[in-house]
């Protein structure tokens, strides 16, 4: 066997493969667009279409002046139908995407253990999780990693960060980081271990205020949002605030039963489907995990969405909590993931929520009941750092104001009950 042939073979084997899971996936999504239709098509159309995908696929591999790697034509093709079909949240994910969302799904991960939010060129440190790597190293909040493995942080993408700082457990990665008021560069090696993220986080506040921060709906959400309720009225809380700021949603079952904690009865959600199907109605149970008494504060910004917002418009139609913040991204869809045989996957949106009274959420969001910390005018002449940093800045006083009001209004309606 020579050479040529040696390594032809594999890449021959890998096109087949992507060609039917191609053809497996356009059969999917033209029945998706064109309902039963489909069934009445001769099998020969069928063949043909399919057929035309492969030669198209052939040519461009074997033809183009340039190279092509196929992997990217096939990826190419995949992204080209879920476009069709004109919706933003559905999406085609490449393997590793799709293990990515993963581990954010079931809130675990192979990692170092730390939250990060690009700044600046640098990757800050915005929070540690207990019993990590990255907090048994000594990182810090406010930390600033300017390298990972000898590679400039300004150079990366927002997910090549999180592809360099995650992996498998028992590897190693070099962090370079300043720690203010030092401006000397400190270098740590750390190894990765498994990583369970916090997404339920909760304390109490001056004047017996609880406050609960849910960073996601991930698997263990509910169960970690009633231990934490359960622990705060032990501990005689007169109001609580719910930090849903931030929050990009998660899994719809995990918020609706977050729900159900605050809402004694009534609609939580109604989903709507194709062709206007409706799907069964998620209602409250009996009883509440946090007496009805209690007054709630939710907070919410221009990142609070999907699953977060379901909570929020739902505690805010049942006037169970006042919201408070800035309007919301207005993501009223529900979708779901499906697992395609070669490891990637398909995101589709399958249904349309609504809140009590028929109210929308898609595309409008959720308006506060008390708007605060909307983002003011950008000033002029302000360079790309000068820009960053004043968008850091507005956002720290922003969440401060925020929950300067959230705690006034809570202290208000205590006052009320007594």
């Amino acid at each position: 066997m020579n050479d040529s042939a040696a390594t032809r073979r594999p890449e021959q084997t890998s096109q087949d493969r992507h060609l039917r899971v191609l053809a497996w996936l356009l059969l999917l999504l033209v029945a998706v667009h064109f309902g039963s239709s489909l069934l009445l098509r001769p099998p020969r159309a069928e063949r043909l279409r399919l057929a035309a995908f492969r030669d198209a696929m052939g040519a461009i591999g074997d033809l183009y002046v340039e190279e092509v790697d196929r992997d990217t034509l096939y990826q190419g093709a995949m992204r080209g139908m879920v476009a069709a079909l004109s919706d933003r949240y559905s999406a085609y994910l490449t393997p590793e995407q799709r293990a990515r969302l993963n581990e954010d799904t079931e809130g675990k991960y192979a990692g170092i253990g730390i939250m990060l939010f690009p700044a600046d060129g640098r990757a800050i440190v915005e929070d540690v999780f207990p019993d990590g790597p990255a907090a048994a190293a000594g990182l810090q909040a406010g930390d600033s990693i300017v390298r990972i493995d000898g590679r400039p942080v300004a150079d990366l993408r927002p997910d090549q960060i999180l592809d360099m700082i995650r992996g498998r457990v028992g590897t190693s990665v070099e962090l370079t980081l300043v720690r203010p008021p030092q401006d000397e560069p400190l270098a740590l090696t750390l190894t990765r271990d498994n990583i369970a993220v916090p997404s339920v986080k909760s304390e109490v506040l001056a004047d017996n205020v609880g406050l609960l921060r849910i960073t996601s709906f991930s698997q263990s959400s509910a169960a970690g949002t009633r231990a934490a309720l359960e622990d705060l009225q032990k501990r005689g809380i007169v109001g609580l605030v719910l930090d849903l700021r931030g929050n990009a949603g998660g899994l719809v079952g995990q918020a609706t039963a977050v729900c159900d904690m605050f809402v004694e009865s009534g609609l939580l959600l109604a989903q709507e489907g194709r062709g206007g199907r409706r799907e069964p109605n998620v209602l409250a149970t009996p009883g509440t995990v946090l007496p009805g008494v209690v007054p709630v504060v939710v907070l919410v910004d221009e990142g609070t969405a999907s699953a977060a917002e379901i909570v929020a418009g739902a505690l805010q139609a049942h006037g169970r909590a006042t919201v408070v913040g800035t309007g919301t991204v207005g993501k009223g869809a529900v979708n779901t993931v499906i697992r395609l045989p070669d490891g990637a996957g398909l995101v589709l949106t399958v249904t349309r929520y609504m809140l009590a009274g028929g109210r929308a959420v898609d595309g409008v969001g959720i308006t506060p009941d008390v708007l605060v910390g909307e983002m003011p005018a950008l000033p002029e002449g302000l360079e790309a750092a000068q820009v960053r940093a004043w968008v850091i800045e507005h956002r720290k006083s922003a969440r401060e104001a925020q929950m300067r009001k959230a705690l006034e209004v809570i202290g208000a309606k205590a006052a009320e009950q007594r």
